[in-house]
């Protein structure tokens, strides 16, 4: 887990502890790590507009938060992650070729990057 993810979760549970200890006995402990302020299970779609206000916020192009997987797991396997890498990274057990065949999207640097590998292996 990136060092930016971890410190950003240990955050998060430091908050939900404090209400924990506001709400008492109302508290659930449900043992999801996605919560409201007395520890219920939240909705995803809950999530994404979150993220939607927060993107309006700050500024940003509005992008799907499903996006985001897509173009994580596209990012690790040009940079070489191995697939059973990416199929960890995606949660899948299959040891990567679903993973990769569902969430990495190629473009055009790509096969640019392709092309390079080719034309100095073959003919350099």
């Amino acid at each position: 887990m990136p060092a930016t993810v971890a410190k950003a979760l240990k955050a998060f549970q430091t908050q939900q502890k404090k209400e924990r200890l506001k709400a008492g006995d109302a508290y659930v402990d449900s043992g999801y790590v996605l919560v409201n302020e007395i520890g219920e299970g939240q909705r995803t779609d809950w999530l994404r507009r979150r993220v939607y206000d927060l993107m309006a916020k700050v500024g940003v192009r509005k992008v799907r938060p499903y996006d985001a997987r897509h173009a994580c797991l596209t990012y690790l396997a040009a940079a070489g992650v191995p697939d059973v890498v990416l199929a960890a990274w995606a949660g899948h057990a299959d040891g990567g070729t679903l993973a990769k065949r569902v969430y990495v999207h190629p473009d055009s640097s790509h096969l640019k990057v392709a092309a390079e590998h080719l034309e100095s292996g073959l003919f350099g």
